[in-house]
């Protein structure tokens, strides 16, 4: 049977990209998080870049996301690709602010394309990877302390996993497994308030 080589996931990372104004949340120490892949494909290699930094405020539980900015420094690997060598190439996805280094997403973005030209990016040029790419011996792949950040994930199969920073950590389902017989569809709508898949 052909595998299913669609574009997956929560849309998580497109729920939303725009920079709120808000205090450091000084009452927090956790500067990482980690990134845990459910339903990965056995022998699939899963790879993680991260494509801008994240701050995040956290509410009182520690784990809830009250605001995200976001922002790319110029010696980030992604940042001529996106903005040009200057920071003056427009681009149709993200808006970029030179004076404070700040993201948004361009309004009125088609999430699907946003996702299909991150990949391409990512592609076409010879970007390090955020941490060691794991092959999936299970079918739950974890990475762990990411330093917040807007993520990209990839894997051997030739389709993308994506997430966002608005919790510390965050699960994702990978869609692309080849359906068993007993195949039992499921769609995740949203994440709970612990971040697991809804």
């Amino acid at each position: 049977m052909k595998r299913v080589f669609a574009i997956l996931l929560a849309m998580a990372m497109v729920f939303s990209l725009s920079v709120t104004a808000f205090a450091e949340d000084t009452g927090s120490t956790e500067k990482t998080g980690s990134i845990t892949i459910t339903n990965a494909t056995i022998d699939e290699t899963y790879t993680v870049y991260k494509i801008f930094d994240a701050s995040i405020k956290l509410a009182a539980d520690g784990e809830t996301a009250e605001a995200v900015s976001y922002t790319i420094a110029t010696d980030n690997q992604f940042f001529e690709a996106l903005f040009g060598a200057d920071g003056t190439t427009p681009n149709a996805f993200f808006a970029y602010n030179a004076n404070t280094g700040s993201v948004t997403k361009q309004e009125g973005v088609n999430d699907s394309e946003l996702i299909k030209y991150l990949t391409e990016v990512v592609a076409k040029g010879s970007y390090t990877a955020s941490a060691t790419p794991i092959k999936a011996a299970a079918e739950q792949v974890e990475f762990k302390d990411l330093p917040y950040g807007y993520y990209l994930i990839t894997s051997t199969l030739g389709s993308t996993v994506t997430i966002n920073s608005n919790t510390p950590n965050v699960k994702v389902i990978d869609k692309n497994q080849e359906p068993a017989p007993d195949f039992d569809k499921q769609v995740q709508i949203g994440v709970d308030e612990h971040g697991d898949p809804i």
